[in-house]
């Protein structure tokens, strides 16, 4: 199995597209987590306003750590080597019946999952997701092994919320609405309104059957 061409499989159908996959209760969703949980701060090393809960993590716990670190600063400075893919443990967030249904397609292949939460001003700078940082500053063969599917669930609507993707600025996200992203590309995203914007973004293993699943899901208009 060659993961970097299943990679470039999901690519050929484009840089972001919908699936038939939705939450019709995103929003309270998000209102239930802020009532019942602590959302930390998401790579504390930087002052860009985001802040994270936890879906999996490394031990089930929703303290951040390191799930929603830099996982590659995080290991520099632990020596430690954790990935994406050590993060699969459902935190209590998990419960919320239409997440596990919105994950359930997924849920074997599912790795470091989270919400994060713009507050006002709150960014994330141009970057890449891949390769991956630990093999990258290595030196190590680079290979595509995970991939992005990203739901807006709360105030994520353009021009107040932008995402720009390979510099460009992709057609309207639909609130509760699942998509695959390819955060490859140099992407940013930013709020400018006066309120919390809320994402959750699922990391998913490279493998012959999660891309036939994307590709079974692909919703046609």
């Amino acid at each position: 199995m060659n993961k970097n061409s299943l990679y470039r499989d999901l690519t050929t159908l484009g840089t972001k597209y919908a699936l038939n996959i939705k939450m019709n209760d995103s929003v309270k969703f998000v209102e239930w987590t802020e009532q019942n949980f602590d959302y930390v701060k998401y790579n504390p090393r930087k002052d860009y306003r985001r802040y994270g809960l936890s879906i999996t993590s490394l031990d089930g716990g929703l303290s951040g750590k390191p799930d929603l670190d830099s996982v590659y600063d995080y290991n520099r400075e632990n020596n430690t080597e954790w990935t994406e893919r050590d993060f699969t443990k459902p935190t209590p967030v998990y419960e919320w019946k239409s997440l596990q249904e919105c994950l359930e397609p997924f849920k074997e292949y599912l790795f470091r999952t989270h919400i994060i939460r713009l507050d006002t001003g709150g960014f994330f700078p141009p970057h890449r997701d891949h390769p991956d940082e630990y093999q990258f500053h290595h030196n190590s063969k680079v290979v595509f092994d995970t991939f992005r599917l990203v739901m807006p669930l709360k105030n994520c609507y353009t021009p107040g919320v932008v995402w720009i993707i390979d510099d460009k600025i992709p057609t309207q996200w639909v609130t509760g609405r699942l998509y695959y992203v390819d955060t490859a590309k140099i992407h940013t995203l930013f709020n400018t309104t006066n309120n919390p914007s809320y994402w959750l973004i699922m990391n998913v293993d490279v493998n012959e059957e999660s891309v036939k699943k994307v590709c079974q899901l692909l919703k046609q208009r």
